[in-house]
């Protein structure tokens, strides 16, 4: 009785976004409304805003905020906050921020070296966001799909590009139209990519951990086999990853409050890392349906002009976290060259196709779960040497102690900044 109801539901799903079975289109974009000007809030999600301000630290906003609402097949409205701070030199182009956990908080911007702020005082039109409550709920009381609810997300940041970017008449000739998204958002921001279309428009992918959700299998079944990053396949680095760098390992199951929030969000069909729970076939089923890698030809990861990056954390597995390797399941996807736009130069960072725009890079001593910005990436052959565990770890980058005034091109933080501005492999046109 439950598989055959778990087969209507994916049916009637189907049927309602416009898609049949088993021939599957990509999934249908949702519609923007009531869009409002507002005072920038203080606080969303219950944590500071900090948009973008003028002068590091200060009270000067940079950022013009809206409200609207998002609406999308199947699902109930959701509200969005957000605020664009435009440079009055010309643009270089836009980069959205998105945050991860429920997508309700928003990326600070309001300092300098925080990546918000650091890239709109270099020309570039800087977007922070955040939902009112969290994107992955979709109103089922008994079940849920992510697949549908990054719909979401992927209307958002089409209406960014369509009326907001396009119509910035202070573009430059290369302003990008590029995305940053981080921990969940990274999840919704691949959904939105290999279901949505959304690598139609977007000319830079930045993935800051994750993205996750790329098994939901592996990530929910327990007692999950450990797994690696970036392994050697036939005896070769996989495209992306640096020669250098090797690989790490995972577990690449969700535990304590990640699998409670993907219970919640699943409606507890099935619940997640639940050693109790016997998952039948047709758990195996839901779960693979609405993870990034589906099996089915509804999704696409191939994105011939779209630049992807992405910054993953080697010591998760202290935290018993398995971000990086759900990331590397759909960032593996990428295996050949011609997957992601051509014409970018990594060959400083030592990847195997280094014109091809993919670059997964291994962070060394992260501090903090999901925390690249806290860590250190190889500069060629060259890469951090790190002892201990979280938070108490020690490292050296090029003989020296690593940290970002005295090595700072090992610097996670600089590395992606300055990978946004490069005139080859950053935020630049592509589409």
């Amino acid at each position: 009785m439950r598989a055959n109801r778990a087969v209507f539901v994916v049916l009637l799903l189907l049927m309602c976004l416009g898609l049949s079975a088993p021939a599957l289109a990509q999934y249908s974009l949702g519609t923007v409304s009531a869009i409002a000007t507002e005072t920038c809030p203080t606080m969303l999600g219950g944590q500071a805003t900090d948009w973008v301000t003028q002068t590091s630290g200060g009270s000067d906003l940079a950022t013009v905020c809206y409200h609207a609402t998002v609406s999308c097949p199947q699902l109930p409205d959701l509200g969005i906050t957000y605020g664009i701070a435009t440079p009055t030199t010309p643009s270089n182009g836009m980069i959205v921020f998105i945050r991860g956990s429920g997508g309700t908080i928003t990326l600070p911007g309001n300092i300098s070296k925080e990546l918000p702020f650091d890239l709109f005082h270099d020309s570039y039109q800087s977007v922070q966001a955040g939902w009112d409550t969290w994107w992955q709920l979709t109103g089922w009381p008994d079940s849920g799909s992510f697949k549908v609810a990054a719909c979401r997300e992927a209307t958002f940041l089409n209406f960014m590009y369509t009326n907001y970017y396009q119509t910035n008449t202070n573009n430059t000739a290369t302003a990008g139209m590029c995305v940053h998204a981080q921990s969940a958002a990274a999840g919704a921001l691949a959904l939105a990519m290999t279901y949505y279309g959304a690598g139609s428009y977007i000319d830079k992918a930045d993935f800051v951990s994750g993205p996750q959700y790329g098994n939901l299998v592996q990530g929910c079944v327990p007692n999950q086999p450990e797994s690696s990053v970036c392994a050697p396949v036939n005896g070769k680095t996989p495209n992306g990853c640096n020669v250098y760098a090797g690989s790490f390992s995972e577990y690449p199951d969700y535990h304590t409050g990640s699998a409670s929030n993907i219970s919640r969000e699943l409606g507890q069909n099935p619940p997640c890392d639940d050693t109790s729970h016997n998952y039948t076939a047709a758990d195996i089923t839901t779960l693979t349906d609405t993870s990034l890698i589906d099996g089915l030809s509804d999704a696409s990861y191939t994105y011939p002009q779209t630049a992807v990056a992405a910054y993953e954390c080697d010591d998760d597995i202290d935290f018993n976290n398995p971000t990086s390797l759900q990331g590397w399941y759909w960032l593996s996807q990428m295996s050949t060259a011609s997957q992601t736009a051509g014409g970018c130069n990594y060959g400083s960072s030592k990847t195997p196709n280094p014109k091809a725009c993919l670059m997964v890079n291994r962070v060394w001593g992260c501090t903090q779960v999901e925390q690249p910005s806290t860590g250190f990436v190889c500069q060629g052959s060259s890469c951090p040497v790190c002892t201990g565990t979280p938070p108490n770890i020690t490292c050296t980058c090029g003989g020296k102690a690593c940290s970002d005034a005295g090595t700072p091109s090992y610097a996670m933080r600089n590395v992606a900044e300055n990978d946004y501005k490069n005139l080859l492999n950053g935020c630049i046109k592509r589409h």
